[in-house]
């Protein structure tokens, strides 16, 4: 069966840029968007805002250059309904129907990037949910995902062997597009085994590296406060971004936990929004996560899948729209690829197979 994921590839590859430049310029995705409004809740997906010069901690297909994602805000809340997330999935809880075309802008990780973001936003008068690795904060233990880029491409070794609980990897850095190669090799190894076997790994990276020094790169304390002051809304990322499945239902229930209470009490204020880390081919949410996200007093949770959010949609599940760098790309994606991914009631059985249709980033 068809995936949406790479339903969504084909239709975005099968539109020329010229033609979304063109309804763009033309006002026809506003014709689309007066005659056949949207009635379901686009909940837009971003992590790091960076140009180039983020690549070194932050995967490409992640990154939206801070001139783009000023050019998103500006348009969205000039012509969509910009709703605090929370709020939003209280309505949808509740029953009642939200504002015609309801977007709610979402952030996953915590890069230190964010906070320029969230002052964009505050700018124009919209907020956005960001989900924060409560452990991976400035002055905490390392972003995995991004200190596995820095380690890999400061090691001076062009072969390195490395084990774990009976796991030999052997990886290439002997170029450039080897060492890209083994980022996205290591990362479905880390994604693929418990949280121990991740350390152990990386541990090895570092001595490897001989003490490359890993820059900061992600957000402050004081950084998340004045982000919430500015009224953008703080949620959970787990503590060290885990691959939920894979680190064991005990190890989920404790970064589930332990991050909600640790930015309770840095912010001082309830976090009730959730997501789940590191979408992509593997499996990361399952039912009984989706049980233990509720048990943790959790509200909502959202996933790395491709759709759009509606009363038939379980809240331990919400469906996000991944955002690319372009605005046309972005108006594509929420007055076109609706039609497309339209309401989709799943069962549970289905949901513990969600990861296979989406980004194979670390999210």
């Amino acid at each position: 069966m068809t995936s949406r994921r790479g339903l969504v590839r084909r239709l975005r590859a099968g539109v020329a840029p010229f033609a979304k430049q063109t309804l763009l310029r033309t006002g026809g995705y506003d014709t689309i968007r007066r005659l056949l409004p949207s009635r379901r809740l686009a909940i837009l997906r971003y992590h790091a805002i960076c140009g180039a010069s983020g690549y070194r901690y932050a995967d490409p297909g992640i990154c939206i250059t801070p001139e783009s994602f000023e050019q998103h805000v500006a348009y969205l809340t000039q012509r969509y309904a910009v709703l605090n997330l929370e709020h939003a999935v209280a309505q949808l809880i509740a029953g009642k129907p939200l504002p015609r075309n309801a977007v709610a802008i979402t952030f996953d990780d915590g890069y230190a990037d964010n906070l320029a973001a969230a002052h964009t936003l505050a700018k124009y008068g919209a907020s956005a949910t960001f989900y924060i690795t409560a452990g991976c904060m400035a002055g905490g233990q390392p972003f995995w995902p991004a200190e596995l880029r820095h380690l890999v491409n400061s090691i001076a070794d062009r072969r390195v062997s490395l084990r774990a609980d009976n796991l030999d990897v052997e990886i290439d850095l002997s170029s450039d597009l080897a060492r890209a190669g083994a980022v996205r090799r290591l990362t479905k190894v880390f994604k693929s085994h418990p949280i121990p076997v991740r350390e152990a790994l990386l541990e090895q990276l570092r001595v490897h590296a001989r003490g490359s020094d890993f820059p900061r790169v992600m957000l402050t304390w004081d950084e998340v406060r004045d982000m919430h002051a500015l009224g953008m809304t703080i949620g959970s990322h787990t503590l060290t971004h885990p691959n939920l499945p894979s680190a064991g239902l005990a190890a989920a229930r404790h970064e589930l936990a332990a991050s909600k209470a640790r930015l309770e009490e840095e912010i001082s204020a309830p976090v009730t929004m959730f997501s789940y880390p590191n979408g992509g081919a593997e499996r990361y949410i399952t039912r009984e996560l989706q049980q233990a996200v509720r048990q943790a007093g959790y509200a909502a949770a959202a996933t790395s899948r491709n759709g759009f959010a509606g009363p038939d949609t379980d809240v331990y599940a919400l469906e996000r729209i991944e955002v690319e760098e372009s605005l046309a790309d972005l108006v594509f994606a929420l007055e076109v690829e609706r039609f497309v991914l339209g309401p989709t009631p799943e069962s549970a059985e289905k949901h513990e197979w969600i990861g296979s249709q989406s980004y194979e980033g670390t999210n």
